[in-house]
């Protein structure tokens, strides 16, 4: 009885120190456009008649740009906080990499507190920031 109260006091004084919470989160957007176009030709006058046939097309970005990423936090305790972003632009009609490097479109890790953030890597300005 006497070693399960010791052991539960231990636990129990040891419980605050032991609270540190870290997440990592995975996101993306996947898009793509396919556009049924029927090619027409100009006739004499400015009247348009069927052209030579027409094609399914299919452009890896919609909307937006295809993406995917990797956002971490990780509580360091003191009220400070570590923090990355992997973040990787892809086509999805061929599975290339856009721009040809891996997590070309942010790569970054940095220290947060309540004071402000500071980190260092590829990343976004701080104009697209203000604007998103």
């Amino acid at each position: 009885m006497k070693k399960m109260m010791v052991a539960t006091l231990a636990t129990a004084t040891m419980a605050p120190f032991a609270h540190a919470q870290s997440s990592v989160t995975l996101y993306g957007v996947v898009t793509t456009s396919l556009q049924y176009v029927n090619r027409m030709q100009n006739t004499s006058g400015g009247v348009l008649a069927p052209g030579s046939g027409s094609t399914f097309q299919m452009n890896s970005s919609g909307i937006a740009q295809s993406r995917f990423g990797l956002r971490g936090v990780e509580d360091l305790g003191g009220g400070f906080k570590s923090l990355f972003v992997l973040e990787n632009q892809f086509n999805t009609d061929n599975g290339q990499l856009g721009g040809g490097l891996m997590f070309g479109r942010q790569a970054f890790v940095g220290l947060q507190n309540t004071y402000g953030r500071l980190t260092f890597g590829r990343q976004y300005t701080s104009v697209h920031k203000q604007l998103s």
